[in-house]
């Protein structure tokens, strides 16, 4: 049953306060999703515990699974609809071009505000020095989890794209043990065995590290390390894969810098092998 038919339900037993609520919720699905109950019961001026009620009446054990189930059902399904259609309404073919590069240009150029020089450096060294890095991409992530793949096998690791279908990522983790890195991505929410995938790694001794639009500080279980910038100067508006592919190749290319000598080695034996097998 979806949240609306839920909602429906209940709606003869709500009370006016209750009711105030649920219109905020379906009118702004967004932001209640991504706050508290307080900031929710703060912004309809209602107590906390009003809002903690409703989510039991509405079938959730806390406030917490409410906010999840908001999440999923219209954060996943809607969001990506609706800033495309505001990107398409604020924009002609004349303009489209120069509002993406303005957009991307202005978080690019914040991106040092959420992420460090140093964080990036710790990664790379993290990944450098891993005895394996499972690397996990899922939806327009992919694209991401594979150049990284690409990247590191370069400078002559183990790397292993994770399969993103249940059965597939468990037989992959089966073999998952200390020393071992897994890297995700997350944007707008986790993705599909998020929550497993951290377990499992932290159950094995391997470390995890993820790369995030702004939806990263809301992850649970949390990972052990967190890059997380904003995708787009306009936090509205049609988000692309710029930042967090910025935030990839530094990670590269600090790796590269890491152990440099070993790094150039690899990379020249690869040139050789290239024209062995061409």
């Amino acid at each position: 049953m979806s949240l609306i038919e839920k909602i429906s339900d209940q709606a003869p037993s709500l009370t006016p306060s209750e009711r105030r609520l649920v219109e905020t919720v379906i009118e702004r699905p967004t932001a209640a999703a991504l706050g508290t109950a307080g900031e929710l019961a703060k912004s309809v001026g209602v107590h906390e515990a009003t809002a903690s009620r409703l989510a039991k009446k509405l079938g959730y054990d806390s406030y917490a699974a409410f906010r999840d189930a908001l999440r999923e059902e219209f954060i996943a399904t809607r969001e990506t609809a609706t800033r495309f259609e505001k990107t398409i309404e604020e924009n002609t073919p004349d303009t489209i071009l120069g509002k993406l590069a303005q957009d991307e240009a202005q978080a690019l150029g914040r991106i040092e505000e959420f992420i460090s020089a140093e964080q990036i450096s710790e990664i790379a060294e993290l990944l450098m020095g891993a005895g394996r890095i499972f690397i996990y991409g899922y939806g327009n992530a992919e694209v991401l989890a594979l150049m990284m793949v690409k990247r590191f096998r370069r400078f002559g690791k183990d790397v292993q794209q994770l399969d993103t279908t249940p059965r597939g990522l468990a037989e992959q983790m089966l073999g998952l043990g200390g020393g071992d890195i897994v890297l995700s991505f997350a944007f707008r929410r986790p993705p599909r065995g998020y929550a497993a995938l951290v377990e499992t790694a932290r159950e094995a001794g391997a470390r995890t590290i993820m790369i995030s639009g702004n939806s990263g500080a809301f992850l649970s279980p949390r990972p052990d390390h967190l890059l997380a910038a904003p995708r787009s100067g306009d936090p509205d508006a049609f988000q692309t894969l710029t930042v967090p592919m910025t935030v990839c190749n530094a990670i590269v290319i600090a790796a590269g810098l890491t152990a440099k000598e070993e790094s150039l080695k690899k990379l020249d034996r690869l040139g050789q092998l290239i024209e062995r097998f061409e």
